[in-house]
């Protein structure tokens, strides 16, 4: 029980149990979220790994996330897990419900097990923007019993945790321009069309696929830089022509591609016997295609001209290529 004269925080909670651990759910004020759960990012790093409670911060994301609050009226993020050191968390249900009220000591110590970025991200976007101090994030407090307990949830939150790949979160991300050019080339562009892994990072030596979504959009990446989320739609327009367009032209020029577009030969098959094929041949396309276009404007030429001296190379595996022989 919590003395009447310690000061204390309290809030509506559901309280649940996992296996022999009980922990209480809230939803609390971003304000109230920076101002309860603090840390030290410098005095975690001073500490040898075996004293700390979690992974030290990584300075770079924390501006990042910064941004994605700021620039975005959606965005969203998932429940954020502290543990509290201390015997004076206190739930009181109503009616001898698992609803209730959960109140926490205002002088103990919390430990973020699971979202010191965000809650990192969300004070320094805090500094920008004052009135974010009202929006809400949802909150796991877990009883904890010190530094072995913290150690051993932050290993136990961690575990079962799966990062998506990259083809997938190029998928499902729809905010980046660059990601929706790439779309529209996947769908656009004969030669990719039903032939890109969407899923995988890389391909197996027998995969039917011609390149990954993921090495697809950072050969995109070289051809047009990575153009800022506010991009407008006519600008966005007139990058993905060029790309949809640019690919194609390949498609024509460089062996084996138009084979494979055509279905003469499968994508497994001239990776085998084409360095043309390869993911690493894909993102230097994109390369060239930039510096293609760099000379283009500058000479006031025609862009599928330039590119025609791809023709001459003979991409076979094992064979001097006749690259040096190009000139932009």
């Amino acid at each position: 029980m919590i003395s009447n004269l310690k000061p204390t925080f309290r809030v509506p909670a559901t309280r649940g149990k996992m296996g022999k651990t009980e922990y209480y759910t809230a939803t609390l004020p971003f304000g109230v979220v920076t101002k309860l759960f603090t840390f030290d990012p410098a005095a975690m790093l001073e500490l040898s790994p075996e004293y700390r409670s979690q992974r030290a911060l990584k300075s770079k994301r924390v501006p990042e996330i910064a941004r994605y609050i700021i620039d975005h009226d959606d965005y969203i993020f998932s429940a954020i897990t502290v543990s509290v050191d201390s015997d004076e968390v206190e739930f009181r249900p109503v009616e001898e419900a698992d609803i209730g009220v959960l109140v926490l000591p205002l002088e103990a110590k919390y430990v973020i097990n699971d979202g010191q970025h965000r809650v990192a991200g969300i004070s320094e976007a805090l500094l920008s923007d004052p009135t974010l101090a009202r929006d809400t994030i949802s909150v796991v407090v877990l009883p904890d019993g010190g530094l072995e307990r913290s150690q051993q949830i932050f290993s136990d939150l961690n575990r079962t945790v799966h990062k998506t790949s990259k083809s997938l979160d190029i998928l499902y991300d729809h905010r980046l321009p660059i990601n929706r050019i790439t779309m529209a080339c996947m769908d656009q562009v004969d030669l990719f069309q039903k032939r890109i892994d969407k899923e995988r990072v890389s391909l197996s030596i027998r995969s039917p696929k011609f390149a990954t979504l993921s090495g697809l959009q950072q050969a995109n990446k070289q051809l047009l830089g990575n153009p800022d989320e506010r991009l407008s739609p006519t600008a966005e327009k007139k990058l993905t022509s060029w790309a949809i367009d640019y690919w194609n032209i390949l498609a024509d020029l460089v062996e084996p591609w138009n084979h494979i577009r055509d279905g003469d030969m499968k994508p497994q098959e001239a990776r085998q016997e084409y360095i043309s094929s390869y993911a690493l041949a894909l993102w230097a396309f994109g390369a060239v295609g930039k510096a293609v276009s760099a000379a283009a404007k500058q000479a006031n030429g025609n862009r599928a001209e330039l590119l025609s001296g791809l023709t001459k190379i003979d991409w076979r595996t094992g064979r001097e290529s006749a690259w040096p022989s190009m000139r932009l």
